[in-house]
């Protein structure tokens, strides 16, 4: 309950602090008013520095008085809990320049990652029977040689763009059908490619705008 406020504040034992011990209780009063509050004078601190007194208690009811306190009346948690939040107040308009500009680190996300049961998402453009397969094709074409098969099939691709052969039946043996069939291959693998990150794309909004209560196994959102 106390924890996070008292690590703002800098306390030395915020993890320990356990509120149910009187003195831990006492001790952690004083230190507020001693290093943030501050609303004492010095030498007007003593009754709350008797921290093992019997006189404590009634010098920590008139602190409580003095700050103004909404819960003075309140539960002893009630009232550590608001001088933790006065003293963060205090704390943050003695620092505005430092903390104004604080920001909250979010969590990254990991990437969503689609994986696609498509053979063709798979497809080696460095294996040896693409190679060939290129080299056949553009040897028919007249396009000539070049280091990378890809580009190569690009120079096929604009030039049947220009001048397409006819599309022979399929019963007949055809070289020139090559071409056309090779073509058609890249460009489904090109619309894969485009649908593979488009689906990318959809997940990751979806992870982030998504209703936290949505329950994807009952196809509904909400309850």
């Amino acid at each position: 309950m106390f924890k996070l406020k008292l690590t703002a504040l800098g306390h030395p034992n915020p993890e320990s602090f356990n509120c149910e011990d009187e003195k831990e209780y006492r001790s952690v009063v004083l230190w507020l008013e001693d290093q943030k509050i501050r609303h004492y004078k010095i030498e007007d601190r003593e009754g709350l520095r008797n921290i093992d007194a019997d006189s404590w208690k009634e010098a920590y009811d008139l602190y409580q008085k003095d700050l103004v306190s909404p819960v003075s009346d309140g539960s002893p948690n009630e009232q550590l809990n608001w001088l933790l939040s006065y003293a963060v107040r205090l704390e943050f308009a003695d620092n505005v320049t430092k903390y104004k500009d604080a920001k909250i680190e979010q969590p990254k996300q990991a990437a969503p990652n689609v994986v696609s049961s498509n053979p063709l998402d798979n497809l080696n453009f460095s294996s040896p029977a693409f190679v060939n397969g290129v080299e056949r094709v553009c040897a028919l074409t007249g396009v000539g040689p070049h280091s990378d098969p890809k580009l190569r099939l690009s120079a096929v691709a604009k030039i049947l763009k220009t001048s397409p052969h006819p599309d022979y039946p399929r019963t007949e043996v055809s070289v020139v059908q090559q071409p056309a069939d090779v073509l058609k291959l890249l460009f489904i693998q090109d619309l894969r490619d485009l649908q593979t990150k488009i689906n990318e794309a959809l997940v990751a909004v979806q992870s982030v705008t998504a209703d936290p209560r949505t329950d994807t196994s009952l196809g509904r959102v909400g309850r």
